[in-house]
């Protein structure tokens, strides 16, 4: 047996359980743990035992399937355009097809929770989940619902949606009593006033 070919065979299996524990600190849902390493549902029962992960702290349900929720709140907006712009700083990857996916599904797991765990450090507090950057970056690469854009008044960084009719404003300037008066509405979503963006929450402020 070639040893190379042994050798690189469990470092590939060792950088699989390590991205699993990852991915259970991340709460990171079991099905996008098995797309992400391949292992199967008693392998990862195992491994949460193993670490003392209490059951009760898992996500469960299914994962996140529409764009919407990045448009929810104008603090979401706004996490959602700044992880959106570390994973295009952060990250360099091609077209997620069924079949680049399973080929890199190792790879491209690492490259999200190097990208989240940035993302994190700047907004520990943040809204977003892991399996949300999962969505964010399907959507960033397919670029049919959403897509890095900058605002038509302030130039700031916005997660623009692709399919909406409405003026591509960031939170700041939809809210702005000038803007506001010359687009003749408030926002795109409909937030209310009790938004905490309205009332200073808002966590992008000057960064882009």
């Amino acid at each position: 047996m070639d040893a190379r070919a042994t050798t690189d065979t469990v470092d590939r299996e060792l950088r699989r359980r390590q991205l699993a524990q990852r991915l259970v600190v991340h709460h990171a849902r079991t099905q996008t743990i098995f797309r992400l390493t391949g292992l199967s549902r008693h392998q990862l029962a195992t491994m949460r035992q193993r670490w003392g992960i209490n059951n009760e702290i898992r996500r469960r349900g299914p994962a996140p399937t529409s764009f919407a929720v990045f448009r929810s709140t104008s603090r979401v907006r706004e996490e959602a355009a700044a992880l959106a712009v570390h994973w295009v700083v952060l990250a360099s990857v091609g077209a997620l097809s069924d079949r680049n996916f399973k080929s890199t599904a190792i790879e491209f797991g690492e490259k999200l929770c190097e990208v989240f765990e940035a993302y994190l450090a700047y907004f520990p507090d943040t809204e977003l989940q892991f399996e949300h950057l999962v969505l964010l970056v399907r959507g960033l690469e397919e670029a049919e619902a959403v897509a890095l854009s900058s605002c038509s008044n302030c130039d700031a960084v916005i997660l623009a949606d692709l399919l909406g009719k409405r003026r591509r404003l960031c939170s700041h300037c939809q809210h702005a009593p000038h803007i506001v008066s010359a687009t003749g509405h408030a926002s795109e979503t409909g937030t209310e006033p009790n938004d905490p963006a309205e009332k200073g929450g808002a966590v992008q402020q000057e960064l882009f």
